[in-house]
């Protein structure tokens, strides 16, 4: 799970496992400050790649997952504002549409034509109009663990290809909470789990489908060359 898988495997296995769940407050939890555009791309691939991994190891479990409930919670209680991050949102737009001009063909091959629509519009919005909706990056994201189980030639570049829509969601991210407190922001964040948790019925359909679509394919004759 490399370096920064390790929190969702070890959240997942716990779930998978039976065991208890609970939320410990910590409070504000200092990290090394970061622009998201300069250093976390390598860290989305590999969450990303952890992600993907485990849901096709545990598929038989989540999928039979319906709706979600809050779990206990322990500890601090108040509310604490971060340190300020400075973020160059030009950086991640740019780095957007240098990545889609790269890729745009296989973004046609892998998403859907609405999604793929989705991902041109946003390539052609300038920075003050900028914005890739929950609702299609949720789709897009749902997509891709689909076709990632079936991707049987270089996963890694799979994953390469989703890092520029990486830097376009994160970049609506920021401009949608632009001025928010942490509070409100963590709200946002909640907000956007609950579409992702209301749309699980999309995922399941893309992943059985692409199933199919692959099943299809291994039942292809093949070319036999002259020895």
């Amino acid at each position: 799970m490399a370096r920064f898988g390790i929190d969702i495997w070890m959240t997942t296995t716990a779930i998978t496992q039976g065991f208890r769940i609970c939320q410990s407050n910590l409070g504000v939890k200092i990290h090394d400050v970061k622009d998201p555009g300069q250093h976390l791309g390598p860290m989305f691939r590999q969450v990303l790649s952890a992600l993907f991994s485990l849901m096709e190891r545990h598929a038989s479990y989540w999928k039979k997952v319906s709706g979600s409930e809050p779990v206990e919670t322990f500890g601090f209680e108040g509310a604490l504002e971060p340190e300020p991050v400075k973020v160059n949102l030009d950086l991640m737009i740019d780095l957007f549409k240098t990545g889609y001009q790269q890729f745009a063909p296989i973004y046609r091959d892998v998403f859907s034509e609405e999604n793929f629509a989705e991902i041109n519009k946003a390539a052609c919005l300038d920075a003050k109009e900028f914005y890739l909706p929950t609702a299609a990056w949720l789709k897009i994201l749902y997509e891709l663990a689909a076709t990632y189980r079936h991707w049987s030639i270089n996963r890694n570049k799979l994953l390469d290809i989703m890092t520029p829509l990486y830097f376009a969601r994160v970049a609506s991210f920021v401009r949608q909470s632009w001025s928010m407190s942490s509070l409100e922001a963590e709200a946002l964040v909640e907000e956007q789990a609950q579409q992702f948790e209301e749309q699980k019925e999309y995922l399941i359909r893309v992943w059985d489908e692409k199933a199919e679509l692959a099943a299809k394919a291994e039942q292809k004759p093949r070319i036999e060359c002259p020895v």
